[in-house]
């Protein structure tokens, strides 16, 4: 018979509890469920319950044999540490102890003279992993929300519970330093490839499997895959000269991809290469040191904001209570273009049914293969099963008519950027599909407005702005109207949300927001090559300060007949700041140049595609400026800065909602460095007055297109922030 284990009666606060324990024939199952938060997390509370039932456990309480460890929360074993509680590390010993109490409650764990099983169903991310890996055998389900990881870099941080120790000494050097350095989830299969979980079985029968292989652990009918005391599983990584290949490969490619401008990647290299040969005492100490020292970072804080604001903003589409979404389980796809397509693929991926339509068979038949090969290439990436495979893509289906779109939920017009075509495919759309049904555009410059002008139920247009590639690009920027029905916007958030997509919404206005605060930045590139900076020592300046690709790169990336439609639609719309686009984009344009579509832009692309070094002969199309130096400080200020000053112009005409929503679209949507936090908290970490002084100095040698917004004038003089809470 089942007993719950407790010292006397239950109270209100041990309903409340985020961990009980039932013990029925010395099996004791464990089950995680924090009745405060949508998901089990590693807090002070969780460390705190779970040292009680450690206790218990040591103390032989209950003639417990064996323990399981299974969350009730769907979807989410345990997702990892608390980030709340990141926001009281005041110093480093905080963050230091925080990490030293998860040693120990793990190595406790780690230490039972019983076997305790991990029975995983959902995420075990971060802490929730470190806690699976000192249990003594892990089984995961087959849940697609089955995740495995260690995601911190992306805090800007290491693993603090003992993922740096523990990891290797499993499944050796190369494989852990690749899920720790890249923060990769692995699914369960992938998972137990890898060695870190023992098996996988369907997700019904979880509990009844682990509950067997535990009492199977106890009885030593089985024996469990140990780690090693120190050193790697894989011989050959013991060897001083392989030992010290991998960590130079690792190192040059973290510089390689980060410029050194994240500190956590490469301390997590030396953390690792110093323990790893030591006691997993010693390991644990240099983790928790070096997680201390790293979680009050300038860049973990600015990557935890992007965190926080990233997930608020997944989680918040701005409206009332009264808003509901409808469910999408349905959508059509108007224009089988690479967008097309790939909006096809993500919403497939998801689960949606998709009707993926354009004029002519060829074309559709073209979309079609695009989005199956997609889906086909993430597919194998997750070892998806033949079975899975082919329900997978049949979810996409073309059509030259308008058949199927009266089912739709959604319909995405994807077709090329005319007013005049748009507005005939709205029409026909509205003729064929149900009258509850949401009419997004992708369009990537037309006002919204405009668009609804055509329509007959103009309050269902929305904007929908996915960016290229889709598969790729995590935002979809939703542009509201001043007509556009709240559930409309509902519905439209949470598709975007559905798809695994990062929305923002903003209101209508030329450029939106990623595009409007991008154009600036793009035609100061431009003068910048008219002056005579040359284009390999932009793009340098601006990916040492933090961005992914150069601004000339982007606009070879981008196509440069896109970028100069684009410009001179800004250039209309904002006269006063952006009426003398440079004519370096034209140039190109009309000789030809159209970036990597044609294999002729700024930069030359080699027989397979890849971009080769600068092509000298484009300076001579504006004029062949004489080679100027320039300093990356103020190559990075013209270029940074004037982005930064747009984000705040939108803040204040009320295109934005808020400076969370910019952040994330900043940092989404066009790269801006994570570790900045966004235009809005570069702001606040930089100063206001600080930006303001630089933005004057640049106006009164540039003019007006440096003029500071008067929001910014605003926030230096009364001393404001945009992220008061987070001071």
């Amino acid at each position: 018979m089942a007993t719950i284990l407790e010292e006397e009666p239950r109270t209100e606060q041990d309903q409340g509890s985020p961990v009980r324990m039932e013990v029925t024939d010395g099996l004791a199952v464990i089950t995680l469920n924090d009745p405060d938060r949508p998901v089990n997390v590693i807090s002070e509370g969780l460390l705190r319950e779970m040292g009680a039932l450690v206790d218990r456990l040591e103390n032989g309480e209950g003639g417990v044999r064996a323990a399981v460890i299974v969350s009730e929360k769907k979807g989410t074993w345990i997702a990892g540490a608390d980030i709340e509680e990141f926001k009281n590390f005041a110093t480093p010993a905080d963050a230091e102890a925080a990490s030293r109490a998860g040693h120990d409650l793990l190595d406790r764990l780690e230490r039972l003279r019983l076997p305790v099983v991990a029975a995983i169903d959902g995420a075990a991310l971060g802490g929730g992993l470190e806690t699976a890996l000192a249990c003594t055998y892990r089984i995961a389900s087959d849940s697609p929300k089955t995740k495995l990881g260690l995601p911190e870099v992306n805090l800007g941080i290491i693993p603090g519970a003992g993922g740096t120790a523990r990891l290797p000494r499993l499944i050796g050097l190369r494989a852990a330093l690749d899920l720790m350095l890249t923060g990769k989830q692995l699914d369960a299969r992938r998972a137990m490839k890898a060695g870190i979980v023992d098996e996988v079985v369907p997700q019904a029968i979880l509990l009844e499997v682990a509950s067997r292989q535990a009492m199977a652990l106890a009885a030593k009918k089985i024996q469990p895959r140990a780690a090693r005391r120190s050193g790697s599983p894989e011989r050959l990584e013991n060897l001083l000269p392989m030992r010290k290949l991998i960590f130079s490969k690792a190192r040059q490619g973290v510089m390689d991809k980060t410029h050194g401008l994240y500190p956590a990647p490469l301390r997590l290299l030396k953390v690792i290469e110093a323990g790893l040969d030591k006691e997993v005492h010693q390991a644990l100490d240099y983790e928790a040191r070096a997680f201390g020292e790293l979680a009050v970072t300038p860049e973990a804080r600015s990557l935890v904001h992007v965190f926080f604001t990233s997930t608020a903003a997944k989680n918040d589409a701005g409206l009332g209570p009264n808003a509901k979404p409808k469910d999408v389980d349905q959508i059509a796809v108007v224009g089988a273009g690479f967008m097309g397509a790939g909006i096809a693929a993500a919403s497939a991926e998801s689960g949606i049914r998709v009707r993926l339509k354009d004029v002519k068979p060829e074309a559709a038949a073209k979309g079609l293969r695009t989005a199956r090969e997609s889906l086909i290439k993430r597919a194998k990436r997750k070892k998806m099963r033949r079975h899975e495979l082919t329900k997978l893509v049949d979810r996409v289906q073309p059509t030259t008519e308008y058949t199927g779109f009266h089912a739709s939920d959604v319909v995405v017009e994807a077709v090329f950027e005319d007013l005049a075509l748009k507005h005939k495919v709205i029409q026909e759309i509205e003729a064929a599909a149900g009258e509850g049904v949401v009419l997004g555009s992708n369009t990537s410059t037309i006002p919204i407005a405009q668009l609804a002008e055509a329509s007959s139920r103009p309050d269902h247009v929305i904007g929908l702005h996915f960016f290229s590639p889709v598969e790729k690009m995590p935002l979809v920027e939703i542009i509201t109207h001043a007509g556009t029905a709240d559930w409309v916007t509902a519905t439209a958030h949470a598709y975007a949300k559905k798809i695994g997509k990062t929305p923002i919404v903003v209101n209508d206005s030329p450029g939106f927001f990623v595009n409007r605060i991008l154009s600036p930045y793009m035609a100061e590139a431009a003068l910048l090559l008219q002056e005579g900076v040359r284009m390999e020592e932009i793009d340098r300046a601006m990916t040492e300060w933090g961005f992914p690709v150069g601004p000339v790169t982007l606009y070879d990336e981008v196509g440069l007949d896109v970028a100069q439609k684009a410009g001179k639609i800004m250039a209309a719309a904002f006269s006063d700041r952006m009426g003398n686009p440079p004519t370096v984009v034209d140039r190109m344009v009309e000789s030809g140049r159209l970036g990597r579509k044609n294999a002729k832009g700024f930069y030359k692309f080699g027989d397979d595609g890849k971009k080769a070094g600068p092509d000298e002969a484009v300076y001579a199309l504006f004029g062949s400026p004489a080679k100027k130096e320039m300093g990356r400080d103020e190559i990075q200020d013209r270029l940074g800065l004037i982005m930064v000053n747009e984000a705040v112009r939108t803040l204040e005409e009320g295109v934005l909602r808020g400076a969370r929503d910019g952040d994330v679209g900043a940092v989404f949507g066009i790269g801006f460095p994570p570790f900045r936090g966004g235009p809005f908290w570069y702001v606040d970490r930089a100063g206001a007055q600080n930006v303001l002084d630089r933005l004057r100095a640049l106006e009164q040698r540039f003019g007006a297109r440096f003029r500071p917004a008067k929001m910014l004038e605003e926030m230096a003089r009364e001393g404001r922030l945009f992220f008061p809470d987070d001071a």
